[in-house]
């Protein structure tokens, strides 16, 4: 038997509409945070593997100029989705980052076959991966329906998402 003076205190009621969302500053240091990784991950390491290709005499499957305006692009408009995300300007700004992501994508699947030849012979080595790129085509796919629907929905409903990327 449970004594009603030893019962845990049920939760404290939430406010459907209750929201705290952070403060820009700290939305601009956290967005810088995550600018610096994705710029390494998404402009270094592909421009300095290319590179590295190059400088061996390995034609290249993309030029370095499209790997870099690419990587600083998504990383850029990531980072500024990041940032205004607790605003109406969320919405256009994920269609725009995810537009960007699947022109490159589709750059890329342009030129999904790479064939390698062994010097000395008449040997070549070719590698296809058109249904790896056709694959993660669907991420940025559905993350520009996903922006079209909360530009829709912000525009409908403003700040009703709010509480739910925000919960006091």
């Amino acid at each position: 038997m449970i004594d009603s003076a030893t019962a845990p205190a049920p939760p404290p009621p939430v406010e459907v509409g209750a929201y705290s969302v952070p403060g820009l500053g700290y939305r601009i240091l956290a967005g810088g945070a995550r600018l610096i990784p994705l710029l390494i991950l998404l402009v270094g390491l592909p421009v300095a593997a290319l590179t590295f290709l190059q400088s061996h005499g390995i034609s290249l499957p993309v030029p370095i100029l499209t790997v870099e305006v690419a990587g600083v692009l998504i990383s850029v408009l990531s980072t500024a989705r990041y940032i205004v995300k607790p605003t109406a300007a969320y919405g256009p700004v994920s269609v725009a980052t995810s537009a960007v992501t699947i022109a490159y994508l589709l750059v890329l699947l342009a030129q999904a076959s790479y064939t390698l030849g062994v010097p000395g012979s008449s040997v070549g080595i070719s590698v296809g991966y058109a249904r790896l790129l056709e694959l993660a085509l669907l991420v940025p796919t559905f993350a520009l329906v996903a922006g079209l629907v909360t530009t829709v929905e912000d525009l409908a409903s403003p700040k009703e998402r709010l509480p739910f990327d925000y919960p006091a």
